[in-house]
């Protein structure tokens, strides 16, 4: 029942919880296990390991050893749930090795499958694929239809993300065909939508449509993000923007978090090719709101240990079967093992700090483009240019009253603009007034009387800086922090630059060179801006913000 009807059996596990405080400790251990495992099926997410842990403590220790492989799974499910990805790791494994032989197979299946999906997040795509094939396996010695076609499907996604597109197609044709003979629509459906992604991918738009199809036609709530976005990718792919819209529309309403992103990023794509660029800044900036609060969600840490832990169980059951053997032969094949290892880890590690470096670089610049944006639609050319617009609408109005008709809508436009202008001709009064404020301000005049002897911010100093800077220029400090990460010099540096202070005096104030204040400045703007290694553009930029 725990497997076919798990909310039922969590409703006839709750319905004698009273009686079983009474029972024999063996059986509440047994209760409670099915407990975790109903939970388990019924996908109620795990958030606490004091009970698993007491139950793989119990059967570890005198109880029915029969049932530890089955505990040892569910602590790593446990684990999954928590997003401690090494310790699931670590108790899939002892579960495999508590169940030898061809004892408990279906378990067998679930612990290579989950233990793929935990690899294949991590990018071990090469490993996840040997236990995605192991599940298979056993899947297949039960001949298990089901099981078989979920253990092909992810075979097939594996090999996909290998660019492997010949034995991708293959194993999910080989899905297909399975389902399609055991007459279960929805698993025929999951394995069809997934060859019409991969059709979509390499161009054969037509088979991709063919294969879309019956998904589009039996949708559910667990498969609505995942086909929805491939018609949406699908149609995008072909131009045909109208069903693009409608999909992405759907998805942003009721799509999980990563469909929603994507379904950003296409709309925003759209409407800059249309030319609709407000319309593009808006949904760009959606775009990456989602996506922060999308990478807050990440732990890389996790993952990167993932890899070193997993290696480390392997290497430590080979140890003890070396202290068991005791044959120093073992010892070498031990050492090169580990050596091997560091070298693959070291490599992996450099792998994805690359990558990690690359994604932050361009998050980086998305960023500034969004600040760079925000002050210029403060600014005076922003001013400027609107005022050549309200000049353009109010000579095509006039023209058209002339001719005795009107136009609501540039009418509508003319007026925003000009509200749009009244509220940035404040905007710059009020930062004009902030500057020469701080030209004449009490700190600055204090911070260029201790320049001239030389006198160096002390640390719990920097503080009132910082809150005089709020006050006078409210957003400043939030649009530095934004635009990349600054060391200590690097950050001080533009403090005091915004403090209308000159190279010279930071340098006295910093006890730094005139040169290293220079270089400073120099390596910002050609880190940060990209586009340039003089100073006075970052000087410039400081003063933007």
């Amino acid at each position: 029942m725990c497997v076919a009807q798990p909310d039922s059996a969590i409703s006839l596990l709750k319905s004698i919880s009273t009686e079983m405080q009474q029972a024999p400790g063996y059986v509440q251990k047994r209760y409670h296990l099915l407990t975790i495992k109903a939970n388990d099926k019924a996908y109620i997410t795990h958030t606490s390991d004091s009970l698993i842990l007491s139950l793989v403590d119990y059967y570890e220790h005198g109880g029915d050893k029969d049932f530890l492989g089955e505990a040892y799974y569910y602590a790593g499910s446990t684990y999954r749930d928590l997003g401690d990805a090494p310790r699931a790791l670590g108790y899939y494994q002892k579960a495999l090795d508590a169940m030898p032989g061809d004892e408990n197979l279906k378990v067998k299946s679930k612990v290579y499958a989950q233990m793929g999906d935990l690899l294949s997040y991590q990018d071990l795509t090469g490993e996840a694929l040997l236990k995605y094939k192991q599940s298979y396996y056993y899947e297949k010695t039960r001949n298990d239809t089901a099981g078989m076609v979920y253990s092909l499907r992810d075979i097939g996604y594996t090999y996909r993300r290998l660019d492997n597109i010949d034995s991708a197609f293959y194993y999910y044709k080989k899905a297909e065909s399975i389902s399609s003979s055991f007459g279960d629509i929805a698993l025929s459906n999951l394995i069809t939508s997934q060859i019409a992604a991969l059709y979509s991918e390499i161009g054969m738009y037509d088979s991709a449509k063919y294969y879309l199809q019956p998904s589009l036609e039996h949708l559910s709530r667990t498969n609505f993000s995942s086909i929805y976005s491939i018609a949406s990718n699908l149609y995008y792919r072909i131009g045909q923007y109208d069903s693009v819209h409608y999909y992405d529309s759907e998805l942003l309403k009721y799509g999980n978090q990563q469909a929603k992103l994507y379904a950003y990023y296409k709309q925003a794509r759209i409407a800059s090719l249309e030319n609709k660029y407000e319309d593009a800044i808006s949904l760009m900036t959606d775009f990456f709101l989602l996506n922060d609060s999308i990478q807050k969600t990440v732990d890389a840490e996790t993952l990167s240990r993932m890899n070193s832990l997993y290696n480390y169980q392997i290497r430590e059951r080979e140890n003890h079967e070396l202290e068991v053997k005791n044959n120093s032969a073992h010892v070498l094949l031990l050492l090169l093992t580990i050596f091997v290892l560091v070298v693959v880890l070291l490599c992996a590690y450099f792998i994805l700090q690359h990558r990690n470096l690359r994604i932050k670089a361009e998050l980086s610049i998305e960023r500034l483009k969004q600040v760079q944006e925000k002050v210029y639609r403060e600014s005076a050319d922003m001013l400027a240019e609107n005022n050549k617009k309200i000049a353009s609408l109010e000579h095509e109005l006039e023209q058209m009253r002339l001719e005795g008709t009107t136009d609501n809508r540039k009418e509508t436009i003319k007026r925003i603009l000009e509200n749009e202008n009244e509220n940035l001709e404040m905007k710059l009064q009020i930062k004009e007034s902030a500057d020469m404020f701080m030209h004449t301000s009490l700190l600055r005049n204090k911070l260029r009387e201790r320049a001239k002897v030389f006198d160096e911010i002390r640390d719990e100093e920097w503080k009132d800086i910082e809150s005089f800077l709020n006050t006078n220029y409210p957003e400043f400090l939030s649009r530095l922090q934004t635009i990349g990460d600054l060391n200590k010099s690097e950050y001080r540096t533009c403090l005091l630059l915004k403090c209308q202070l000159s190279p010279s005096e930071i340098a006295a104030l910093l006890n730094l060179t005139s040169g290293g204040v220079a270089n400073i400045r120099r390596r910002l703007s050609q880190r940060i801006l990209l586009q340039s290694k003089n100073p006075s553009d970052w000087d410039q930029f400081i003063h933007s913000l």
